[in-house]
């Protein structure tokens, strides 16, 4: 309902307002200045929009939230007559202060209704953007998995692992990440036979396997590893000790990593939102 208020006419003066008045830092954060916008939100006395931020500080605890992430002091100079300046404070407000401090105004100003309009469709877009790019990362390491996949078989080849034996070599790294054989990851995470388990990994899962698989060419090129046997116990161990090392960490390991959905399906997404940005054709 909020976010269908900002095609009402009334409200885009101060959506526009709001616009305008937003800063940006050097690594592309949004954010506000509370003096600047407080007139904007229907407080034109800075007096009677304090109470409104202390609830919003007050929201931010009940949530669990430290309010000084989101609400940083400061202060400017303001003019108090015969050309006299005295320093008053001030605060920049991340996106979230701005949002909670609308939903904490006066709900019967039009300005508020504005804001939090402004605001919720802000908040809408950026997390679409966050959704996006965390997808494009994920197709970007599905598709270096299955080129370290070829660089790995490769190497094994070389080292005299053929034919069947190749799936024994691949086995092992899951014996050594995973604490288990693939058909027993499949079975943990509930992956059908048909689906490949990289298509339904998240960008640790794929991160892991990734490093292991690059780690464990290094390694048979470097000490010239000869024979199926030995290159077997070479991949097993280095992803053994790619597992010891998430572990130290603190990290999920491979095993317990939830599944995602399939890659086809977030091809198919991503997709669908290019083809929702491309300017429509004036002449259709």
């Amino acid at each position: 309902m909020t976010v269908e208020l900002s095609n009402r006419p009334e409200y885009r003066a101060t959506m526009k307002r709001l616009e305008d008045l937003k800063h940006v830092t050097s690594q592309g954060v949004d954010y506000w200045k509370a003096r600047e916008i407080h007139p904007v939100l229907g407080y034109p006395i800075w007096a009677n929009f304090e109470p409104v931020i202390e609830r919003t500080k007050i929201a931010f605890r009940s949530n669990g939230m430290d309010p000084t992430h989101h609400f940083v002091p400061t202060g400017k100079m303001v003019e108090i007559g015969s050309g006299s300046q005295r320093r008053v404070g001030d605060f920049y407000m991340s996106r979230a202060a701005c949002y909670l401090t609308a939903m904490n105004g006066d709900p019967t100003k039009p300005e508020i209704a504005a804001a939090q309009a402004y605001f919720a469709v802000q908040t809408r877009r950026i997390e679409e953007h966050d959704a996006q790019g965390s997808d494009e990362k994920r197709l970007e390491l599905r598709g270096k998995v299955a080129q370290s996949h070829k660089l790995v078989s490769g190497v094994a080849q070389e080292a005299g692992v053929r034919g069947v034996m190749q799936g024994v070599f691949h086995d092992a790294r899951y014996q050594g990440l995973y604490g288990m054989s693939l058909k027993d990851v499949r079975k943990k995470k509930g992956v059908p036979e048909k689906l490949p388990l990289y298509d339904v990994a998240g960008p640790l899962e794929l991160s892991a396997n990734d490093f292991q698989m690059n780690l464990a060419a290094e390694v048979l090129k470097q000490e010239n590893v000869k024979g199926e046997q030995p290159a077997i116990r070479a991949n097993k161990n280095v992803a053994e000790r790619v597992r010891k090392a998430m572990k130290d960490s603190g990290a999920t390991l491979p095993e317990n990593l939830p599944i995602e959905p399939p890659i086809k399906d977030l091809k198919k997404r991503l997709g669908d939102q290019k083809k929702s940005a491309r300017p429509s054709d004036p002449s259709t």
